[in-house]
């Protein structure tokens, strides 16, 4: 599975029960595997860091990647616990295959695999809200299929055209906030939930963030370089969930108050509120709202807006959480960042064209593509934002390395760092901290009321004058902060350096931080020298024994500490200079790190040397091999080992000599602080990060003619809309989203790094097979189909010639398992796509079925959606198919993803949907208090014409025939009674012929497809209307004076009370014939 372009970006329905006993008979698979192998400290963790962007309805795809990650993390759990299959799994047979194999792979690869930190925005953020909580409470996310299923329902999402207010075309609260606070906490529990786990392997660390925009921003202000006052608005929102609020069953309302409020589309979803410290109550449909200020850093109640709007792509966040997670393991860090689409490839061949002056951008164009815009930002400003990270990341740790190498040619008992370094550091860290800690003082008095009485919630007068315009808040705040950690961090004057663990401790946490990065750079150095397995073991307890030196605190969000802060009286009462100390007292306290965390660092390191130095001195020479090769990186690596080891000294390895663990641990503080000394203030720590774009951009065996996004999801239509039109829509996106998503997968997990090592440990190499069949063969042992004899054939790429992928190209792919100076790849998409197809077909086996279902009776006791005829034809042959190759090929034939809008026009679905729509946009129109009351009676008529539309078309069932004989029995009798002289009848008639009018222009829009038929219907509305001005009416029907046109040339019309039957009868009889030429269903 891998893009079309041949590439790969790297950065470093209804359902059938599970019958008891588990998972039986799926064809083609081995079920051999019902035990995994017991996990060891040689086992590799691979740690997912995932991120979810905004797309509306391509929401429903990424959940069904989200499907496919949720099946690998149980299949993790599963190996974390060990034991057989769970008798009494309710997952279907398809899914629990899938589980297995995944299984089995992480098995053959000897790893576990951890999702544990997550960020989504806008429909993104619901899938990453339903990832995070399955993470921690066991929960299966199979059901999800349903939900979206339901819950995207167009015809449903959008309002009552008879409401009252109409805020938004879709409801919101009413019933996405709705669906998912009664959802969340129903998710069907897993065969491997957390709490059966043994002790030591506690709750999933998982941390979630879900952006959202603020509509009315916080203030927050600093001073520039002449200390001019600068108020800055934040409009960026962001909830953040751990492990420990997501396992509460009391924090589901606030995830999906989250998640719901996220996805807020304007236009399309009202605004979201948000409660700050009190909830609100449930009114009506709209559930109750529970207070989000432990979940927020917002310093008051806020109505927000779709979090895609300023942040469509949140990776940001991630970052700041990934070097806080401790390692008992080699882990391999891995963000996956899923969108549905990056953008059409270029296509050099056919170009757009350019915009032109003389055809400008029409009211409704401009305003869609100003929305796009904003919230479907280039990935290439994310992946220039990684490869900064990455460059920046390589070029500290050469800083780094280069240090070290100085410092070891210094004569003994000359240390790295300098006083004047020190100084460096320190003015640096403080100034940071104190940034960051005005920031967020400011934030909250900036948005507090004026005191009034004994509440701590408002502002001091006190601090009020240096808050107003030509106050110095920000200056005086920053200031006292900067001197209070400078003071803290001060040395006494006989000894400038601190030397000792208690000294070290002084710095606090930051320093720690710094340290602890070095510390692990040196073990990374090592990690690539290893061979045996008992190097392996002696690095990873060496890496938990840096993690275990000190766990921080979780820490508290900076706006719980200032609020706490400013609530004390006794603060309170003081000057603002004073609550700028004690908030830097306070947050000085918060990171405190003990002095003997210092020294178990330290002895880390002292206990690893030997094994460290042995690594070092056991590597060979490159021999001119090439960069990327094995030997190589083997001999970097050794040079780096060499140099630090030079750097931090020889110990007999043991700390039990008192002076051992502290030299090394100031050692390791001389090389953090020399260095960050040398940075700007905002460099962050060192930590390597492979980055994976999961999209429908990519292809299948199974499937080799679709092969990007437009091609696949009908979500791609209608601005990102399009799948919430049909259920067989959306199952067709769910499906895509499966595969694609398992396609992925089994990409990332196959890092030829691991599987280097694997062949090298369990293959055996003086049997008659090379390292590189030995892996085939496990492969195919897994459930990897054999190779059809020319091959699987794969589209022609660039004009070229139709190739296939062989078994040769496989073992060509994998050559490097058997030559060490052969370059290492960053991937193997040939394998991974040739392997995903043994998930694939799981897929298909559920999914197929499902989708035909929904072509053909989406829901018990409803009437199906309109179908094309192909569609119908397809979903018949699918049904009926055997599974097996057969049925599988079924896929590449799929109509459904063809289907379009303009296929779909002649459907009752498609009138149903039109007529609410435009009732309702027309309610939300009237619904605008600002209007100009000159506007107010057109909207009025409007409202009143498209809800009397929407009406009939519900009576009619939107089938077109019956929708223009009623449309024209409403225009006759309309004009017949609006030319009547009583007030009643022609106010009434006029209603009625514009609403026949309207049904006739939407029938005839549906049964024809050419453009007389449309715009003689438009005009024959546009008469009925203008019926309704002055100047029509007395020119047609006169006044006391004059009669008129229709008094002197058609007077016979009101003659007799029969006379506008007969016109009636005509007018029909000429729609039933044009309905009746029409075509069928295509």
């Amino acid at each position: 599975m891998f893009p079309a372009a041949v590439g790969v970006l790297w950065q470093s329905g209804l359902r059938d029960p599970t019958p008891p006993g588990g998972p039986h008979g799926i064809e083609g698979l081995s079920m051999a595997f019902e035990k995994p192998s017991p996990v060891t400290a040689l086992t590799q963790e691979l740690r997912f860091a995932t991120t979810m962007t905004g797309g509306v309805s391509l929401a429903i795809w990424m959940a069904g990647v989200t499907r496919e990650i949720n099946l690998l993390a149980q299949a993790s759990q599963w190996r974390r616990l060990g034991g057989t299959f769970p008798t009494n799994s309710q997952l279907t047979n398809e899914s629990a295959a899938s589980l297995r194999l995944y299984a089995q792979l992480i098995d053959l690869l000897d790893m576990v695999v951890d999702v544990d930190i997550l960020s989504g925005t806008s429909a993104g953020g619901i899938n990453a809200a339903l990832l995070a909580s399955s993470r921690v409470t066991g929960s299966d996310l199979g059901g999800i299929r349903d939900l979206w299923l339901d819950l995207g329902a167009l015809t449903e999402l959008l309002r009552d055209p008879r409401d009252k207010k109409t805020p938004s075309l879709l409801y919101g609260d009413e019933r996405i906030f709705a669906a998912l606070a009664k959802r969340l906490p129903k998710l069907a529990t897993g065969p491997f939930p957390p709490t059966t786990f043994p002790e030591a392997a506690r709750t999933p660390s998982t941390t979630l963030y879900i952006t959202t925009t603020l509509l009315a921003g916080e203030t927050s202000r600093f001073t520039d370089s002449f200390g001019t006052l600068v108020q800055d608005v934040d409009r960026r929102g962001l909830f953040t969930f751990t492990e420990t609020d997501l396992a509460r069953p009391d924090t589901a309302p606030a995830l999906a108050l989250a998640a719901r409020s996220s996805a807020s589309f304007p236009l399309a979803f009202e605004p979201s509120f948000l409660p700050f410290t009190k909830g609100t109550a449930k009114k009506g449909e709209v559930p109750a709202r529970p207070a989000m200020a432990p979940f927020t850093s917002l310093t008051r109640p806020h109505w927000v807006s779709d979090g895609g709007l300023l942040d469509n792509r949140p990776i940001g966040v991630l970052f700041k959480r990934i070097f806080d997670r401790p390692a008992r393991r080699p882990v391999r860090r891995v963000l996956l960042f899923v969108v549905p689409s990056s953008g059409p490839a270029p296509d050099p061949m056919h170009e757009p064209p350019p915009d032109n002056v003389d055809e400008p951008l029409g009211l409704i164009d401009g305003l869609l593509k100003g929305l796009a815009a904003v919230t479907t930002q280039s990935i290439a400003a994310d992946l220039r934002a990684i490869r900064a990270h990455q460059d920046c990341m390589e070029a500290r740790t050469d800083a780094k390395l280069r240090l070290a190498e100085l410092a070891a040619t210094l004569r003994n008992g000359t240390r790295l760092l300098t006083p004047s370094l020190l100084t460096d550091y320190r003015t640096r860290e403080a100034t940071k901290q104190a940034q960051t800690l005005t920031s967020a003082l400011l934030r909250r008095l900036s948005t507090c009321p004026p005191e009034s009485g004994p509440a701590t919630e408002s502002l001091p007068k006190s601090w009020s004058a240096e808050l107003t315009v030509g106050g110095d808040a920000d200056k005086v705040c920053r200031q006292q902060i900067t001197a209070t950690i400078l003071l803290s961090w001060s040395q006494p004057t006989a000894q400038p350096l601190p030397q000792s663990p208690a000294e070290l401790a002084r710095f606090g946490q930051p320093a720690y931080d710094l340290a602890k990065g070095c510390a692990l750079t040196v073990i990374r150095a090592a990690f690539q020298l290893a061979r045996s397995d008992a190097d392996i073991a002696a690095l990873a307890e060496v890496t938990e024994a840096i993690h275990r030196a000190w766990r921080p605190t979780a820490s508290s969000d900076l706006s719980v500490l200032v609020r706490t802060m400013c609530s004390r009286p006794a603060i309170r009462q003081g000057s603002l200079e004073n609550a700028a100390d004690q908030l830097a007292a306070d947050y000085l306290q918060q990171s405190t790190v003990p002095g003997d965390a210092w020294e178990r660092l330290g002895a880390a390191l002292v206990n690893a040397y030997p094994t460290l130095t042995q690594l070092a001195a056991s590597a060979s020479a490159d021999s001119g091999a090439p960069t990327d090769s094995l030997l190589a990186r083997d001999h970097v690596a050794a040079g780096q080992l060499e140099t630090y080891l030079s750097y931090l000294g020889t110990y007999p390895g043991r700390a039990d000599d008192s002076r051992d663990a502290p030299t090394m641990a100031w050692k390791l503080f001389d090389l953090a602080t020399t260095q960050r000394a040398m940075l700007p203030a905002d460099a962050e720590i060192e930590q390597g990060l492979e980055l994976v774009q999961v999209s429908a951009d990519t292809r299948s065996l199974l499937a080799p003619d679709w092969q990007t996004a437009q091609q696949k999801l009908t979500g791609m239509r209608l601005h990102h809309f399009g799948a919430f039109y049909k259920r067989s829509w959306r199952a067709n996106d769910w499906m895509w989203g499966r595969l694609d998503g398992a396609g992925w997968l089994v990409h990332v997990l196959l890092d030829p790094r691991r599987v280097r090592w694997i062949v090298g440990e369990r293959a055996d190499t003086n049997g008659p097979q090379s390292g590189a069949q030995w892996f085939l063969g496990k492969l195919k042992e897994l459930g990897a189909p054999d190779f059809p004899s020319p091959g699987y054939p794969l589209p022609a790429v660039g004009g070229g010639p139709a190739q296939h992928l062989t078994e040769d190209m496989l073992l060509d792919e994998l050559g490097f398992l058997d030559d060490p100076a052969k370059p290492l790849p960053a991937s193997i998409p040939w394998t991974a796509l040739w392997l995903s197809q043994a998930w694939q077909q799981r897929v298909l086996e559920e999914e197929l079925d499902g989708l035909a279902n929904t072509v053909l009776d989406p829901q018990p006791g409803k009437l199906p959606d309109w179908s094309p005829t192909s569609s119908r034809t397809w979903a018949t042959k699918v049904l009926a198919a055997h599974p097996g190759d057969a049925k599988y090929a079924l896929l590449n034939e799929n109509p459904i993803a063809g289907e379009t809008f303009a296929s779909d026009k002649g459907s009752p679905l498609m009138a149903h949907t039109v007529a609410k729509a435009a009732a309702t946009a027309a309610g939300a129109a009237g619904s605008v208090r600002q209007l100009p009351s000159v506007l107010k009676p057109p909207l009025i008529t409007l409202r009143t014409l498209t809800l009397s539309g929407y009406r009939v078309v519900s009576l009619t069932k939107g089938i077109a025939r019956s929708t223009i004989i009623a449309g024209a029995l409403l225009l006759v009798l309309g004009v017949a009674a609006a030319i009547q002289s009583v007030t009643v009848f022609g106010v009434t008639g006029l209603i009625a012929a514009g609403t026949g009018g309207l049904l006739v222009v939407l029938g005839t829009w549906q049964v024809s497809g050419r453009l007389l038929f449309a715009l003689l219907s438009f005009s024959v509305v546009g008469a009925v209307l203008a019926l309704a001005t002055p100047v029509v009416r007395e020119w047609l029907f006169g006044t006391q004076q004059q009669p008129g046109w229709v008094g002197t040339h058609a007077y016979w019309l009101g003659a007799q009370w029969w006379h506008p039957l007969v016109v009636v009868g005509l007018i029909a009889l000429v729609a039933i014939m044009i309905a009746a030429a029409t075509p069928g269903r295509r």
